[in-house]
């Protein structure tokens, strides 16, 4: 009777395991599922290692199942996939992962057959890496993204990247950044750069650049009516309307009706990047020769110099952002490694090597400037402020009335505005620059001026070609659009009225000498001392005052010469 109760017992806990050893098991779900604690004994071990079935030669030898014996009370057996190995003649063992739904056989076989692959010898099967010293490397140790090669972007894409639109994965950004500095283009340079890569197409006229108050240009899209195309939404909308090949402009014919005759307007001899099949190509595969190919027909020196900057920009965009590759090198576009043959050059720059010293022009200069504010108001006043202030242009449009300081006798000028962005500086008002500085703002108290009273407005030198309506718009006074936009047509009735009252035909005037009349000026009253003149026209580099705007006339010229020479009064007329 004892016996057949025995029997019962051992029936039902279906031990297999003997004091010497553990039983082996399939290496199959069925069987690890049939894995119980409750067969085995632990004795005092923690756990046991239960073998599998496989073959010697398997990649499978040495797989062992881990239990534990865990806390008692417990019922679930957990089950661990180890692997048994021997490495420089020590025997060690290897945690594969804890048997689940997630990690099983199959899981356990493909860790096992890359584990055999990467770390034993192909023929003899010895373990020549200690799979250990690889897992504890991998907690210690990050791996290295691979960037060996290039992302395989087309300079299409980069160009629209470069622009603000986003591409793939890639994030969008703010369009026309600098290449080798912070910050971005101003908004003349962001519209030449727009030129040569999208440009020479309608798609063009949907985009209009201002700058902010950091000097940096931001495009503002519009719709064109003509063509009757939408406002584009964003730089994405903006390209999907034009993609590659659409809206370029071509030659036109029309016909006059009234001379009963057709006319062609021909279309620019330049083209855009985006355009031409270049643009199809990956950008790190560009070389000189593709850019020198690209140059050959467009129209001037020039604009082949601007394509080649842009190239340069596109390259250096792609660099900072990975996208060519580990270690691409210098660009290939550097140091003129881009040939472009020099041609002749159609007109001579007569305004480059010239300034006002003569005392008489410039008074000249500046009594029919007086004369012209009546019909050019702000525009005249902006000639004088250059003159004055040794400002350029670009920097006088952007000056506010806020910047005057006349307790203090200064002038501020935000670096926002600056050519080199430097740094904010200030110039002292002088007497003759204060009595222009009050007269520009009382410009609208000035008889016949009255419904252009502009007291509100923010800019120093204002726009009159706004409707009166808007006057009451706070947001229109404050904005870009109300600040005087150029004086293409004030120049040249200056230049005819000052060649009329000099009597001389030929005088010769831009804005661009005013600048250099100043410094020229100041060279000769400070006595060629350039580091004074740099620190009142606000350079940067003392070389390029020196070379590009100090222009002495052929009088001052013969004067320093003159001095020169009376170190040499030790030569005599010969006798015959």
């Amino acid at each position: 009777m004892s016996d057949e109760k025995l029997d019962t017992k051992l029936e039902q806990v279906e031990i297999k395991q003997t004091r010497s050893s553990v039983e082996p098991i399939r290496f199959t779900e069925n069987a690890i599922n049939k894995v119980r604690k409750e067969n085995y004994v632990f004795g005092k071990r923690p756990n046991l290692y239960i073998p599998f079935e496989v073959s010697k030669d398997s990649h499978l030898k040495g797989l062992k199942l881990r239990i534990y014996k865990g806390a008692p009370g417990e019922k679930e057996t957990k089950k661990v996939f180890y692997v048994q190995y021997w490495f420089n003649g020590k025997a060690d063992k290897h945690s594969i992962g804890q048997y689940n739904q997630r990690f099983g056989v199959r899981e356990c076989d493909e860790y096992l057959i890359d584990l055999v692959k990467t770390h034993t010898d192909s023929k003899t099967r010895f373990w020549i890496k200690d799979p250990n010293e690889t897992k504890r490397d991998e907690k210690r140790l990050i791996e290295k993204p691979d960037t060996t090669t290039a992302k395989g972007y087309t300079v299409n894409e980069v160009i629209e990247s470069y622009c603000g639109a986003p591409i793939y994965e890639e994030e969008a950004e703010r369009g026309f950044s600098k290449d080798r500095r912070d910050g971005y283009r101003a908004s003349k340079h962001a519209r030449e750069w727009l030129r040569c890569m999208v440009g020479y197409n309608h798609r063009q006229t949907l985009v209009r650049f201002f700058d902010d108050d950091d000097g940096y240009g931001v495009a503002e899209f519009r719709s064109n009516k003509h063509l009757r195309i939408s406002k584009p939404t964003s730089w994405r909308d903006f390209f999907r309307k034009y993609p590659p090949g659409r809206g370029i402009i071509k030659d036109r014919e029309y016909w006059n009706r009234r001379k009963k005759q057709t006319y062609t307007i021909d279309a620019s001899k330049n083209y855009s990047i985006y355009d031409h099949d270049l643009g199809k190509s990956f950008i790190h595969d560009l070389k000189p020769g593709d850019i020198e190919n690209f140059c050959k027909d467009l129209s001037s020196m020039s604009v082949k110099e601007s394509y080649v900057k842009v190239f340069i920009t596109l390259w250096l965009y792609a660099r900072k952002r990975g996208w060519l590759g580990t270690a691409p090198g210098e660009c290939p576009f550097f140091n003129q490694t881009v040939y472009i043959k020099k041609e002749p050059k159609k007109y001579e720059d007569k305004y480059k090597n010239v300034a006002i010293e003569d005392p008489t022009q410039l008074a000249l200069f500046w009594e029919c400037s007086e004369e012209l504010s009546k019909s050019f108001p702000f525009k005249a006043e902006l000639h004088q402020f250059m003159l004055l202030t040794a400002m350029r242009k670009t920097e006088a449009l952007k000056m506010e009335k806020k910047f005057i300081d006349f307790d203090k006798g200064t002038l501020f000028i935000p670096k926002g505005i600056s050519k080199t962005k430097y740094r904010d500086e200030e110039l002292p008002i002088t007497p003759e620059l204060e009595i222009l500085l009050r007269n520009i703002l009382d410009l609208g108290d000035r008889g016949g001026l009255e419904h252009y009273k502009m007291k509100d407005f923010r800019w120093l030198f204002a726009t009159r070609a706004w409707k009166f309506e808007r006057y009451f718009n706070k947001e229109f006074r404050m904005s870009t659009k109300a600040r005087l936009g150029g004086d293409e047509q004030y120049i040249p009735v200056l230049r005819k009225l000052m060649r009329e009252k000099s009597g001389d035909p030929d005088l010769i005037y831009a804005p661009k000498i005013l600048r250099k009349s100043y410094i020229t000026k100041s060279q000769q009253v400070f006595a060629g001392r350039s580091e004074i003149t740099q620190q009142m026209s606000r350079h940067r580099n003392i070389d390029v005052l020196n070379s590009h705007y100090n222009k002495p006339g052929i009088e001052t010229r013969r004067e320093y010469a003159s001095k020169v020479s009376e170190s040499f009064n030790f030569i005599q007329r010969r006798t015959a």
